[in-house]
């Protein structure tokens, strides 16, 4: 009976040494991985800044260039319509004055055509 405890005692003894070879094995991995993944976190992480960092210039340059465009866009608009004034001040002095009338309805006309234009 001694022989049989024993025994089982030895079986339980190897069966323990075999799990705590694992756990331990197993720890080294799991200590591997978390280093890696630490390791890819602090890169993940300036990545991310440097992206915002380039999404934020981005972003200013596309500002600017709406604001650019928009500028253009109301010089242009108040070139045309400088020389539309220049235009029809002209068609006034060189017609009679009995046409003047006509003349200036055409001219109001095109001003509301012209603010009707989505710009």
């Amino acid at each position: 009976m001694y022989v049989f405890i024993a025994t089982i005692f030895i079986a339980e003894l190897i069966i323990a040494g075999f799990i705590i070879y694992w756990l331990q094995k197993f720890r080294k991995s799991v200590g591997f991985t978390m280093k890696q993944a630490a390791e890819v976190e602090v890169m993940t992480i300036g990545t991310i800044k440097q992206f915002r960092k380039v999404m934020k210039s981005t972003q200013g340059l596309i500002g600017n260039y709406i604001n650019f465009f928009d500028k253009k866009k109301h010089e242009i608009r108040n070139k045309i319509l400088h020389l539309i004034l220049i235009y029809l001040i002209l068609i006034l002095c060189k017609t009679k004055f009995k046409r003047a009338a006509t003349i200036l309805h055409y001219a109001l006309l095109i001003k509301d055509f012209w603010n009707s234009i989505p710009v």
